[in-house]
């Protein structure tokens, strides 16, 4: 009996096991005012998800005294997305992975960089 579990095997047993929750997948969050929007598009079950991305953009001045883990309460914009082997979903799946191209190049080309290498605990 497993008694806990790290957020990452969680969420990777849940995407093995296709259960997914409309409340987490296909939305845009955004800051508005002094609260959240949220818009979500109909999840589609009997579509089986090949990639799942979620993308966060933070304001450095807004999250600078603010601990790790409370930072994702103070983001501008939040996206989480699923996308399929469908062809509806190529176009966007496409610019996702151009984009991080263009992120890892900008990284990889910077010649002060540091790879670090951490175990993870078993």
């Amino acid at each position: 009996m497993k008694t806990s579990s790290s957020y990452r095997e969680i969420l990777e047993e849940k995407l093995r096991a296709e259960e997914f929750d409309e409340e987490i997948f296909n939305s845009v969050t955004f800051r508005q005012g002094d609260g959240l929007a949220t818009i979500k598009s109909q999840f589609n079950p009997d579509e089986k998800p090949t990639d799942y991305w979620t993308i966060t953009h933070y304001k450095c001045a807004n999250i600078h005294n603010v601990p790790t883990k409370e930072r994702w309460r103070h983001s501008e914009a939040s996206v989480k997305v699923t996308t399929s082997d469908k062809s509806k979903d190529q176009t966007l799946n496409t610019s996702l992975n151009e984009t991080m191209q263009v992120i890892f190049d900008v990284i990889l080309k910077d010649p002060e960089r540091r790879t670090i290498r951490n175990k993870l605990a078993a």
